[in-house]
Order: structure tokens, then sequence, then C-alpha cells
């Protein structure tokens, strides 16, 4: 009788282990998710923020270009 509850035991301990790894794996998977959607996030925010600042570059470019007294340059 006490080696069928050792062997039982051993078998849930080895289930529940193999269990834990399973949720170990589906940790690293929502980390990846996590990365993943922040890098996202920053290229977005680098491509916004780009185009904004060659939008200001385009303008001031062309108030320069267009001499000393610029009549066609507007406040940013």
């Amino acid at each position: 009788m006490l080696s069928y509850l050792s062997v039982t035991f051993a078998y849930v301990r080895a289930r529940l282990g193999q269990l834990q790894d399973r949720e170990q794996g589906v940790t690293a998977v929502e980390y990846a998710l996590m990365v993943a959607i922040v890098a996202l996030l920053l290229v977005g925010g680098f491509i916004a923020l780009f185009s904004t600042v060659k939008d200001r570059y385009d303008v001031v470019g062309d108030c320069v270009a267009s001499g000393p007294n610029p009549t066609t340059c507007t406040a940013p």
C-alpha cells in the first residue's frame, strides 16, 4: 500500500512539474508579445515625430531660401 501511494505521489509531482513548465513557456510568450507591442509603439512614435520635425524644417528652409526679409514666411 505504501509503494502505491509513493508511486501516485511521484506521478502527481511529475504532472504538476510539467504544468509549471508550460506556465513558464506561456510567460515567455507573454513577455515577447509585450516587447513587440512596445517596439511597435516606439516605431510609430518615432515616425510621427520624424514627420513633424521634417515639416518644420521644410517651413524654416523655405523661409531661409526666400531671402533676408521673407514675406511668405508664417509663424510656427
